[in-house]
């Protein structure tokens, strides 16, 4: 039986599990189940040394990967190379739900680092870009 996943909040109110580490799969990869609120997005961004899989499992959401626009529904997949711009949002008048794979594995570190406890708990923004920036994302635009 699987340990349960560990579980953080993201800065916009985002449900984070994670439930594959580096640890688990010799750094291959690793999985984590997001819950982005209805209006929830990202800036254009780039992950300078990690492929992103991204697969819905339940809303809707628009994304932008080097330049193309998709929408999203649950049970599509995309996958975001290695330095490819991209950005999205749930575009869903509910919370949606994505399972996502960075790899290979580390991105992990970042949700640790800038995730808290609790949905009320307070971000300070400057440390998660900073933590961002450290885990080899870059915000473009």
């Amino acid at each position: 039986m699987a340990p349960e996943p560990e579980v953080v909040w993201m800065p916009g109110g985002v449900r984070t599990e994670i439930h594959l580490t580096g640890a688990d799969t010799d750094g291959a990869f690793c999985l984590l189940i997001d819950e982005p609120p209805t209006g929830w997005s990202l800036p254009a961004h780039i992950h300078t040394d990690a492929t992103e899989t991204i697969h819905v499992l339940a809303g809707e959401f628009e994304m932008t990967v080097g330049g193309t626009t998709r929408r999203l529904r649950a049970g599509d997949s995309i996958h975001v190379p290695a330095g490819v711009v991209h950005a999205g949002g749930n575009v869903s008048d509910a919370p949606g739900r994505r399972l996502i794979v960075f790899a290979p594995a580390g991105m992990e570190e970042f949700f640790r680092e800038v995730g808290t406890a609790s949905p009320e708990a307070e971000v300070d923004l400057r440390t998660a870009l900073d933590s961002a920036l450290r885990h080899g994302w870059r915000f473009v635009g």
